[in-house]
């Protein structure tokens, strides 16, 4: 008996089986010793793999796509899931479907099938990197080496945010190229989201966009960007990388020790809990339906504020 290639098989579709046959019977599954597996690449480069133009059907039992190995009554217009069994209805534009005439996903030959998805983009990911400024001088230097390192391998329009805290939180605010602003909140006090809420966007929700008393150009609680035009809400503590990169490698360059020194025999006032309520809040003001991720880099417990534990 001739042994197949098993090599040109997993390069058709990029997958590796523990087994090479599937048992037809509980008791021959009892007996198999190796258990049941597959080496999936997701990514792996096929150069024959077909793209269709629309979305996938799937069973209503275990969202299985469906394959060539499903079972196809035509007259019916149905189809069994190969995997939990359960008979799925054709969708409407399948109502032609006959021997003769099968979708892409149902030729024998195309295992692997690549869908483009017919939905609206999914919105760019946030990330908020909440920084410890309480480390000593080579912890600092090596943390702004590695955040600095971490964003250049995040996509162009993924959105970010900074905030730095040692006594006091330090919310910075990236959309304004000018000048560097930041928004300081007491640490030895705890804030509500409400507060946070008013000292970030002036009272209001996320959609307002306000500067301190005064600000020039300032209208309708709004200040103009870089362009003249009102920040979004998203751009002014949350913005696109390919649009602050030079603002933030410029305050991680400049990012120095807490300047306010401990006393003798003390730690570091280090106001943790009340930089993680800023970020939360921002998150939750500017990306609430949007994948977002707060990242604490922190060097030690909490001393000051909320959440101190020494």
């Amino acid at each position: 008996m001739q042994t197949p290639d098993w090599g040109a098989l997993e390069a058709v579709d990029g997958v590796r089986l523990s087994w090479n046959v599937w048992p037809n019977s509980k008791i021959e599954a009892a007996k198999c010793v190796v258990p049941f597996g597959a080496l999936v690449t997701p990514r792996k480069h096929l150069p024959d793999m077909p793209s269709v133009p629309y979305d996938p059907v799937r069973c209503k039992g275990c969202a299985a796509c469906l394959n060539p190995y499903a079972r196809v009554d035509f007259n019916g217009k149905l189809w069994i899931c190969p995997f939990c069994y359960t008979r799925n209805h054709f969708p409407a534009h399948y109502a032609q479907i006959s021997e003769t005439n099968l979708p892409a996903e149902l030729f024998p030959t195309y295992t692997t099938i690549e869908y483009t998805l017919q939905r609206p983009n999914a919105p760019p990911p946030a990330y908020v990197f909440v920084i410890d400024t309480c480390l000593v001088e080579d912890e600092l230097a090596a943390l702004r080496q590695s955040v600095a390192q971490a964003l250049s391998l995040l996509p162009e329009n993924a959105l970010v945010g900074l905030i730095t805290f040692g006594t006091h939180a330090h919310v910075h605010e990236l959309g304004f190229a000018e000048c560097q602003k930041t928004y300081v909140f007491r640490g030895s006090k705890e804030f509500s989201t409400a507060q946070i809420n008013s000292q970030l966007f002036g009272g209001r929700s996320s959609g307002f966009q306000g500067g301190g008393p005064g600000t020039r150009g300032e209208m309708n609680g709004q200040h103009p960007g870089s362009n003249g035009q009102p920040n979004q809400p998203s751009q002014k503590f949350l913005a696109p990388l390919s649009e602050c990169e030079f603002t933030l490698s410029a305050i991680l360059e400049g990012l120095q020790r807490d300047s306010f020194p401990a006393l003798p025999e003390c730690r570091p006032a280090r106001c943790t809990g009340t930089a993680i309520a800023c970020a939360a809040t921002l998150l939750a003001a500017t990306c609430p339906s949007a994948p977002a991720r707060a990242l604490l880099f922190v060097g030690g417990p909490a001393t000051d504020g909320g959440g101190a534990v020494v």
